[in-house]
């Protein structure tokens, strides 16, 4: 195979910079949001314990990242009398404490801590998931292409496989994500249904990231076709 060093070296760059672009999402998103739940899920555990063995048991919960829909703006108050400062928020996170329902469990009121809802719970789960999944098969074609290439051999099925798995994994996190947002809007519009504050209940997608799953389906095509071509050619000959 011809210039088999520079495929290498293209190669080891992504690998370097896959694993830098992963480092630095665990430094700055993955580790403090880890840090702030398991902070705030111990201090509701606690409020919810503390209040589980009296006649009137509560539920705590938090909703995220609401979606706002506010035409009226919120005046703030500020040290300098002669300036004035208006704000018009678009996101709020919600902690909310209600009677428990009937006579639940604690292990019930545990998993209704994110969203009010085991099913939320399950998909606040979903995510994390999903990610680890695309990140194992994103290593799993680097370490493949890597050694089909050092083997001077086309690719191979499998890896066409999980680029087209890896595709269909970015849509449904995408999905999913979406419908985590929308479930916990419903639930805070009605929890807010008599204050200022409207809630935006549509469901919307991030359409780029759809997209991109789209191009990564694209690509799988092209290389299944490419290596089918290939065979066809070595065949022939």
């Amino acid at each position: 195979m011809q210039h088999k060093k520079i495929y290498l070296q293209r190669l080891l760059a992504i690998y370097v910079a896959f694993f830098a672009v992963l480092l630095v999402a665990l430094a700055h998103e993955v580790i403090p949001s880890f840090s702030y739940g398991r902070r705030t899920g111990s201090e509701m555990s606690d409020s919810m314990f503390r209040e589980f063995g009296s006649d009137h048991p509560r539920s705590v919960y938090m909703l995220f990242d609401i979606p706002l829909r506010n035409d009226r703006p919120v005046a703030l108050a500020a040290a300098d009398s002669l300036r004035r400062i208006t704000a018009q928020p678009t996101r709020m996170t919600l902690t909310v404490s209600e009677p428990a329902p009937g006579n639940p469990s604690f292990a019930s009121l545990a998993f209704n801590i994110i969203g009010g809802s085991k099913w939320i719970y399950a998909l606040t789960l979903a995510g994390p998931l999903i990610y680890l999944a695309i990140i194992i098969l994103m290593l799993l074609i680097i370490h493949s292409v890597r050694r089909a290439i050092r083997e001077e051999r086309p690719i191979g099925r499998g890896d066409v496989g999980r680029l087209r798995l890896i595709a269909l994994l970015t849509i449904v996190s995408e999905l999913l994500s979406r419908l985590w947002i929308w479930c916990m809007a419903r639930r805070a519009a009605t929890i807010l249904a008599d204050t200022p504050y409207t809630v935006d209940t549509s469901f919307t997608l991030s359409y780029g990231v759809v997209l991109m799953g789209i191009l990564l389906l694209f690509a799988a095509e092209v290389f299944a076709i490419s290596r089918d071509l290939g065979e066809e050619q070595r065949l022939t000959i």
